[in-house]
């Protein structure tokens, strides 16, 4: 019996592992989305702060495995889109030309951009 349950949870631990690895990388681009250069740093407070509500409600011990996972996916969600918006800033930054840059998002990515930020794409 001891067995079988150190068994499983391997088996799950190697599951999640999995997870978060193939939630890192995004799906196919679905769309683009134009970001002013001078609306990059409250975009990134948001999702800063989106994040850390996300992880902390993600760690309380209230939540189902299904919700938790929901939850984990998401954070690993918003970090991708944050990644791209600071590749976009920095590139941005270098060439010192345009008040603005373009992020590819995919389905998922699209998605979420577009609930926390429907004011910014008016």
């Amino acid at each position: 019996m001891k067995n079988d349950q150190t068994a499983v949870i391997k088996n799950m631990e190697f599951l999640l592992k999995e997870l978060h690895k193939e939630w890192e990388r995004p799906g196919e681009v679905k769309s683009s989305v134009r970001i002013p250069y001078e609306k990059v740093e409250a975009i990134n407070r948001k999702l800063n702060g989106i994040l850390y509500e996300t992880q902390q409600s993600s760690d309380s011990d209230g939540l189902t495995f299904k919700q938790s996972i929901a939850k984990s996916k998401q954070c690993y969600v918003l970090l991708r889109i944050m990644r791209k918006i600071v590749k976009g800033k920095d590139k941005c930054e270098r060439q010192a030309v345009d008040a603005e840059f373009m992020i590819e998002l995919d389905r998922e990515e699209s998605k979420l951009f577009k609930e926390m930020f429907a004011e910014l794409l008016e």
